[in-house]
């Protein structure tokens, strides 16, 4: 099965990416694009890396994660080299039994436990559910196990 990634036409003219500069934009498109990206947005990527793959040295690649970070649209965990992107499951819907399968997956080799919890957040945020029960962390602020679906069955109830 080909693994790709969709990038949505209007993300050229989002107001944030139009004030970014060309490197800033490469950078950007780069972190949502490059082979190590999952289903969930949130996956190891050493800057070493980075660097191989963009060409930039490691002064500019730390600029350029401070700069996103600070710009509200990752977080980097020098800790374990995980990557968490602000907004992924916007534009990447769990919504399938196989993409929840997959993110579940993913969600349980993620070494960050600060990672993890932003991406329940995250979820949280746009309607998801997400099975916790098997994702070894201490403590996970938000469980959601199966909310979305009791919400499609609840509204389909009162309906009736």
């Amino acid at each position: 099965m080909a693994v790709f990634r969709q990038i949505h036409i209007d993300f050229w003219q989002d107001g944030f990416i139009l004030d970014l500069t060309p490197e800033e934009k490469y950078f950007y498109l780069y972190l949502m694009t490059n082979s190590k990206t999952t289903q969930c947005g949130v996956y190891e990527l050493p800057k070493r890396i980075i660097e191989t793959e963009t060409g930039y040295n490691r002064e500019t690649i730390e600029k350029l994660l401070d700069r996103f970070k600070d710009y509200e649209k990752i977080i980097y965990d020098k800790d374990t080299n995980e990557i968490f992107i602000y907004n992924w499951v916007k534009y990447n819907k769990i919504v399938s039994p196989k993409v929840k399968k997959c993110v579940e997956k993913e969600l349980r080799a993620i070494k960050s436990k600060k990672l993890i919890n932003l991406f329940l957040d995250e979820c949280s945020k746009y309607g998801y559910s997400i099975d916790t029960l098997f994702i070894p962390i201490p403590k996970v602020e938000i469980n959601f196990k199966n909310h979305y679906g009791e919400e499609k069955e609840k509204k389909e109830k009162e309906k009736e």
